[in-house]
């Protein structure tokens, strides 16, 4: 009921199905490599393209600038100038605010096999362009993408490949994010910096109710990990010791003075996203 349909589809994505079987077995050398090695390929890069209205000078003193911000502060009507003391200000034009192009970056995983994508809300929100670029093909190729559905109360978003690969998608697969208890190993994988496919792990440091503001007076539940995240990482996923994602990277705690990691991330669990995906 919360979801923001943004286009129709003849094709929808259901439900992936959810491994709830308990998480048994040892970890070993191998058992990081292989995580990556199976689910990297479902894991996408995702650019943005939206528009940005940039801020006046004016804008700060209201007005129309130029001749107007003498009258304000000097009293002189036309600047150093002037237009002749007890003369009428001319009438400044209107001006149409201006706006400037924003490339961003983001990380996103795929969940079928006709090009659905999971990721962030924040992500792709207010795009006027997606281009997704998969792993294993060169940095320059990309495919363009639309949204389908979003929910800004759990940040998550689906997207959907209008270009497609002529080869099959991999596909993620999901496990139940309410058996993760804190020290439970995790894996991060995402798009950093622009860092393609970056892998990271650690464990889950709290399972957090309530903590992520995400409206007004509305707060949603998250996993804590110190497996790193940074800027680029959002929406991508946060996986288990079995390779199934139990939850998509959304935020990192900062002190203001950087933004990178300290070990201190937020990723949306894994059920409530079925909600998003059950509206499709």
């Amino acid at each position: 009921s919360r979801l923001d349909p943004s286009a129709t589809t003849a094709q929808t994505a259901a439900a992936p199905p959810m491994n709830s079987a308990p998480i048994t077995g040892q970890v070993n050398a191998a058992t990081f490599r292989d995580i990556a090695k199976a689910v990297s390929p479902a894991v996408v890069n995702i650019r943005t393209v939206s528009l940005e209205r940039q801020q006046d000078l004016s804008d700060f003193f209201g007005g129309g600038g130029g001749d107007d911000l003498f009258d304000r502060f000097f009293g002189l009507p036309g600047g150093p100038q002037g237009r002749g003391q007890g003369q009428p200000p001319q009438q400044q034009p209107q001006r149409e605010p201006r706006e400037r192009v924003v490339e961003a970056a983001g990380t996103g995983f795929i969940i079928d096999k006709a090009g659905f994508i999971l990721t962030n809300n924040h992500v792709i929100e207010g795009a006027t362009k997606i281009a997704v670029s998969l792993y294993g093909e060169d940095e320059d190729q990309e495919y363009e993408a639309r949204i389908v559905g979003r929910d800004p109360l759990t940040d998550s978003a689906l997207i959907e490949l209008t270009e497609k690969p002529n080869h099959e998608l991999p596909v993620a697969k999901f496990g139940d994010s309410a058996q993760m208890q804190p020290g439970d190993w995790v894996m991060a994988i995402g798009n950093p910096f622009g860092l393609a496919h970056t892998v990271s792990v650690g464990v889950i440091s709290a399972n957090r109710p309530g903590h992520l503001p995400v409206a007004e007076q509305r707060f949603a539940e998250v996993l804590q990990t110190d497996a790193a995240i940074n800027p680029g990482n959002s929406g991508g996923p946060l996986l288990n010791l079995r390779g199934e994602v139990i939850g998509i990277n959304t935020a990192i705690a900062t002190t203001g003075l950087s933004q990178g990691n300290m070990g201190v991330a937020f990723r949306i669990p894994r059920h409530p996203l079925r909600q998003l995906l059950a509206h499709q």
